[in-house]
């Protein structure tokens, strides 16, 4: 089944990568600097979304704001939705004509000659964030302990996104798009502080997960209990 899937995970990448070298020569306009643009914004919001519900699931409380559980699958999952959408943020510039971005300015920091510093900003907090996944389903390779501290690198990225898209956003100057950049980097260190005091004022037991609390199968209640252990 393994082999299987990493059969169709080669063939679904060469595909993208002869699609790729076909498409980048046909002139789209304008498109793919707004597609990068509007996907960069959705993937930070999914990102403090994911950060979030991480800070929720790790935090001590008899009485947590969202069942673990379920917690835990969605930052599971919005953590992969993250990751996609962070694929069509800097893949998309492949076919945008002015930039003229290639596959070393998207995945190799300070590659770019436009704007170096914020752009190898952009493409570290994307490499940690690929780590950080991956790292869901290394778990019982690396060991608890390693995916827990491995898992820290959220707060990181997350800063880094938050420095690339505020810093180099085409878009910040919108109000609407500021509010956002202020909202979440209020919500994320109102939550940070909320963790560390309930860990320095209280040592006892996170509450167990039951079996209603949400959608999560044994699996998922297992790593979150473990998670809130942390």
């Amino acid at each position: 089944m393994n082999r299987t899937r990493s059969t169709d995970a080669l063939a679904a990448f060469i595909g993208a990568l002869v699609s790729t070298l076909m498409l980048r020569g046909l002139d789209f306009g304008h498109a793919p600097w707004y597609i990068s643009r509007s996907s960069g914004l959705v993937a930070y919001v999914l990102l403090t979304l994911s950060v979030v519900l991480g800070l929720l699931l790790s935090t001590r409380s008899p009485r947590p704001l969202v069942p673990r559980a379920l917690a835990f699958d969605l930052h599971q999952f919005i953590s992969i939705l993250t990751l996609t959408m962070i694929g069509v943020h800097a893949g998309i510039l492949l076919f945008d004509n002015y930039l003229g971005f290639g596959p070393a300015e998207i995945l190799l920091p300070f590659a770019s000659d436009s704007e170096p510093l914020l752009t190898a900003v952009g493409v570290v907090a994307a490499w940690s964030l690929v780590a950080i996944t991956a790292s869901f389903w290394l778990r019982r390779h690396i060991g608890p302990r390693a995916w827990r501290r491995l898992h820290y690198l959220s707060f990181a990225s997350w800063l880094l996104s938050l420095v690339h898209g505020f810093a180099q956003g085409t878009d910040t100057a919108i109000p609407f798009v500021s509010a956002i950049y202020i909202l979440s980097a209020a919500v994320v260190a109102a939550l940070l502080t909320y963790r560390i005091g309930s860990r320095s004022g209280s040592r006892t037991p996170a509450s167990t997960v039951s079996p209603q609390a949400g959608p999560g199968n044994r699996e998922s209640r297992r790593l979150a209990s473990r998670a809130a252990s942390d």
